[in-house]
């Protein structure tokens, strides 16, 4: 007679939760927005404004790198990551608004 013990009903409440959010977040992203062409494949309109994002952000952080002005900015983390969604947000609202 085999002894069920909780720990195996944990970790398989765990995975099916993990699961869960995973097919939560797809469905919820896939058919958001306005679609662009490139090269031929539809994608989202995010995706291309998030590239925008990414690559201001790190000329920006070259920049101040260049100009000595960088070791004063903090927290890094916090900064980097509001000028991201900053630009990217802002390049969806200008490109794509209806």
């Amino acid at each position: 007679m085999a002894l069920s013990n909780g720990h195996n009903r944990s970790a398989s409440g765990a995975r099916w939760a993990y699961t869960m959010a995973v097919v939560t977040v797809a469905l919820a992203t896939s058919a958001c927005g306005p679609q662009i062409s490139v090269l031929g494949s539809y994608f989202p309109s995010w995706m291309a404004c998030l590239a925008i994002g990414l690559v201001f952000t790190f000329v920006t952080h070259k920049v101040l790198s260049l100009a000595g002005v960088d070791p004063n900015v903090g927290p890094k983390g916090l900064v980097y990551v509001c000028l991201i969604l900053l630009v990217t947000l802002t390049s969806w609202l200008v490109l794509f608004r209806r």
